[in-house]
């Protein structure tokens, strides 16, 4: 057993130092996650604490929870990320696969490439850029839309200022920004499905609807539920979207549980208070990744946690 553990480490050492470069260009991005993403864990326990307004940071159990959960404008902003969040993985994510099963259909190689890159090319764009490309062609005198209503005898409509529309416009501008990263995904898991399933089905009489929903879906679930665990789980942390392109006049409709942390506990100074209401939202989170699992291991019969 010992020469066995010996030989073992032996060969881990000798592939270590034979792709020290590749581990080295790791480095960076591992540095980044336990920087911001591990070490920031240890910050939690300010959330029972009164750190922000005195020089004596007292513990205070879980006074903030109380004033957080009796606060109107928490549950305000908790209402708002329910609801963006959801209308945004109902929206959202099946257009990546229907965009992905088009493209598949693409017989020209070349074709299926400028696809892929026009649909990507968003996904590259910061939500600055995405947030100032939404104002200037939803604008009611210079935009494109409002030209066309306007064109058409109507009034234009204030989209970025009016609370009946905002709401349409984030899950919009998110769909148009994330929709080619799944596509992608998608797309390559598509290549790994063996073309002799499709031969058979053909010779066995299945049309193409048929072969979508008894090969080509089910040879990609893993796939579909990877990534709907993977937008589950950052869902409630939107952020730069709302905080680019809202304004007062929308606060009631867009404000969420990330703007309203920035605001309490950047802009106000209370970070023990913010801490808290970021917990909570970490908990949410986890608990939907959770329960969507759950719900996949039990009647999907696939699991990835």
């Amino acid at each position: 057993m010992g020469k066995r553990k010996t030989g073992g480490a032996k060969d881990v050492w000798r592939t270590i130092r034979r792709q020290k470069f590749l581990l080295f260009m790791l480095l960076p991005g591992l540095l980044w996650f336990l920087i911001f993403k591990y070490c920031t864990y240890a910050g939690l326990g300010l959330a029972f604490t009164n750190y922000g307004f005195k020089k004596t940071v007292d513990f205070v159990g879980l006074r903030n929870f109380t004033r957080l959960f009796k606060s109107a404008t928490f549950w305000t902003a908790f209402k708002n990320t329910m609801i963006i969040s959801i209308c945004n993985i109902v929206f959202y994510f099946p257009f990546p696969i229907i965009i992905a099963l088009l493209i598949n259909e693409l017989r020209s190689l070349r074709s299926k490439r400028a696809v892929q890159f026009m649909i990507y090319i968003p996904y590259f764009f910061s939500w600055v850029v995405v947030g100032t490309i939404f104002v200037n062609i939803l604008s009611p005198s210079s935009g494109i839309v409002n030209q066309i209503i306007k064109s058409l005898g109507h009034e234009p409509i204030y989209f970025m200022a009016d609370v009946r529309w905002f709401r349409a416009v984030l899950i919009l501008s998110y769909i148009w920004r994330q929709m080619g990263y799944g596509a992608v995904i998608y797309v390559a898991t598509l290549s790994t499905v063996d073309p002799q399933l499709y031969e058979a089905a053909s010779i066995d009489g299945c049309n193409k609807w048929k072969q979508v929903f008894y090969i080509t879906l089910p040879s990609i679930k893993p796939t579909i539920i990877t990534m709907l665990l993977l937008n589950l789980s950052h869902v409630l942390l939107i952020f730069e979207q709302i905080m680019v392109m809202y304004n007062a006049s929308v606060y009631s409709v867009s404000d969420v549980l990330q703007t309203y942390t920035y605001r309490e506990g950047i802009l106000s100074g209370n970070i023990a208070y913010g801490t808290a209401i970021s917990l909570f939202t970490g908990i949410v989170s986890l608990t939907l990744v959770m329960g969507t699992n759950w719900i996949s291991k039990h009647f999907l019969e696939d699991s990835i946690l």
